[in-house]
């Protein structure tokens, strides 16, 4: 199967489903240069088979895209893999997948049936409405009669995008790109030659209309303002359209061929570099390349270097309310610098200062750009109660105030804290929804950014409501998203505290990060178990 679909805004204040006026951030907007000649460099890309993070996630077959700037997630869509991804697009690093069974239960809008396992297998295409907070997922006709097309709705729910209800499409419907326009708040669909608009509520597409010369359309997105539309096309051609004209830019359509794109499925504009799903299914399993996301510069006439970002931060750790000044290292002479903090705020200073509230483990990003394009660079800042311990490695790992640096990697399994811990006064609990599948908890973003020689130890303690099942505990080095080597134990779990423990040498000190998990299997509903003063240290 093959499909696709994306798309792009920005607005400082939007109006949210219920009606009330909430403040999102808007997307950070740079300039695109000036030029009937732009050029393009490939930046870097991003790799989803596995994720960086997650070597038992991957992407089976890519098609369509959205990007959610408030939460600065990058949406993919999986039509093999029936599942939606949600990624952050700065370290590539996979926050959270939604898959078949929770597409197969929701209900269709306004009431009645559910889902079932046809309306799902074909997603083509993802757009999102920011101001009123709405992800939309579209799925086609490909390939056997009972693939029926609809479109799926997810809302906001405790902070999370969750799915709401479905709509059933028309017998035939394939709109293998969706996006939404911020200039007049519509959602756009397409396919072949093919615009139209859709709404939801009404569950009725437009007439359909074309721009002279466009086709192939297999992905797009509109730039913050709704004046360009970025389209993926067949033929790995990637063009811009001015969207108030109707008409195609001149010199604004590129062939991604060169970089290694084989199947353009979708685009996003982050920061101004373009975002590009390659859908080729030919690659071979192992091939970074699989379904990666393709990161591009765009340069005008004459400007082929873009500068390459750095930045110190100081300090990296403490407890709230936390301080950090911010210091541009930049070197190629950027001429604009874009700020993220990770926790919702922004700045265009070159030297900012920034104050942290609330505990937890926030990344900050700087884009720095000039008239060559943009490059972006990340660290982490970790808040909390007390810095980190000079031994512990891991900078949240008793859950006495907050679950950040963790997460359960699936929609299903529930992670949050309790009373009664080992040793403090809280605890994790994973609590799961459905039964089978994995209970997992995993350290998110890496607290092992950058290996270095030694040998690490892992501790982790452990009990369980009832007493017998396995947990495994686990640690994965990855070095460029390539699994470079892992270690793993197992206890059976009691109804009393029990430390679980291991030990890793790292093959690529220096050059690789360390993935730190642990996971039962075949879980029945319900809770799975508790986990506290959690350990890494090297030596």
């Amino acid at each position: 199967m093959l499909r696709r679909g994306s798309f792009l805004a920005a607005l400082c204040f939007v109006t949210a489903v219920t009606g009330a006026l909430v403040a999102l951030p808007a997307r950070t907007s740079l300039a695109l240069p000036a030029t009937s000649s732009p050029t393009l460099t490939l930046a870097r890309t991003i790799r989803t088979t596995p994720f960086v993070n997650n070597s038992s996630a991957s992407l089976h077959d890519g098609e369509g895209s959205a990007y959610v700037p408030a939460d600065n997630s990058l949406w993919l869509a999986d039509d093999n893999g029936r599942a939606i991804y949600e990624v952050d697009p700065t370290t590539g690093y996979l926050k959270r997948m939604i898959g078949g069974s929770t597409f197969d239960a929701v209900q269709r809008f306004g009431g009645g049936s559910s889902a079932g396992k046809y309306r799902d297998s074909d997603l083509e295409s993802m757009a999102y409405d920011q101001a009123h907070d709405i992800l939309y997922a579209f799925s086609g006709k490909c390939c056997s009669s009972s693939e029926l097309p609809t479109v799926f709705r997810l809302l906001r729910v405790n902070g999370v995008f969750q799915l709401d209800s479905y709509q059933p499409l028309p017998s035939g419907s394939d709109f293998t790109a969706s996006a939404w326009n911020p200039a007049d708040g519509k959602i756009y669909v397409g396919v072949s030659g093919d615009l139209r608009t859709y709404d939801y509520v009404s569950n009725s597409p437009g007439s359909s209309f074309h721009v002279s010369g466009l086709d192939g359309i297999l992905g797009m997105s509109f730039s913050a303002d709704g004046n360009d539309l970025f389209v993926a096309r067949k033929s790995t051609r990637l063009s811009r359209v001015n969207w108030p004209n109707r008409s195609l830019v001149s010199g604004w359509t590129f062939d991604l061929s060169g970089f290694g794109v084989k199947d353009s499925r979708a685009v996003e504009l982050i920061n101004d570099q373009f975002h590009v799903l390659d859908g080729y299914d030919g690659r071979k399993s192992g091939d970074p390349l699989r379904y990666a996301v393709f990161v591009f510069d765009v340069h005008g006439s004459g400007t082929t270097t873009a500068p390459t970002a750095s930045f110190t931060a100081s300090p990296t750790s403490g407890p709230p309310p936390l301080s950090v000044s911010f210091t541009d290292t930049s070197t190629g002479s950027p001429t604009s610098w874009s700020w993220t903090f990770g926790d919702g705020g922004s700045s265009s200073d070159r030297n900012p200062s920034h104050t942290y509230t609330a505990s937890g483990v926030y990344t900050a990003t700087l884009t720095a750009t000039d008239a060559g394009g943009s490059t972006s660079s990340s660290q982490q800042i970790t808040v909390g109660d007390a810095p980190p311990s000079s031994s512990n490695l891991i900078g949240n790992p008793g859950f006495e105030t907050v679950t950040s640096g963790w997460e359960s990697g699936d929609t299903s399994v529930t992670l949050s804290r309790v009373t009664g811990g080992h040793s403090g006064s809280y605890a994790a609990k994973l609590t799961n929804a459905s039964s089978g599948g994995y209970c997992k908890l995993n350290d998110h973003p890496n607290w092992i950014s950058t290996t270095r020689a030694g040998t690490y130890t892992g501790t982790l303690w452990v009990r369980a409501d009832t007493a017998g099942a396995s947990l495994r505990l686990k640690m994965v080095e990855y070095k460029s998203g390539a699994n470079v080597g892992s270690t793993n134990t197992t206890v059976t779990l009691s109804t009393f505290w029990q430390p679980v423990t291991l030990t890793y040498t790292p093959a690529a000190p220096g050059s690789s990060n360390l993935d730190f998990q642990a996971y039962t299997s075949n879980t029945p509903v319900g809770t799975c178990y508790y986990a506290d003063d959690a350990s890494i240290t090297v030596t």
